[in-house]
């Protein structure tokens, strides 16, 4: 069974943590995938769902 993570969450929405490299690197070392929304902007990655929120770098993973 695949169990999927909706922006990292794990029981119920959570609005102010969805997307949050932490939070989303949490629920991949649950054993979940993750579901999330990136956003490609002139100086980097970012996450988040309706405008981009959070700046990753190259230590984030998309696949960890």
């Amino acid at each position: 069974m695949i169990l999927i993570s909706h922006r990292g969450n794990l029981n119920g929405s959570l609005q102010w943590e969805e997307n949050r490299p932490d939070y989303i690197n949490n629920a991949l070392d649950l054993g979940y995938d993750v579901e999330i929304d990136v956003w490609k902007q002139p100086d980097g990655w970012y996450l988040g769902h309706d405008e981009p929120q959070f700046l990753i770098d190259e230590e984030f993973s998309f696949y960890s």
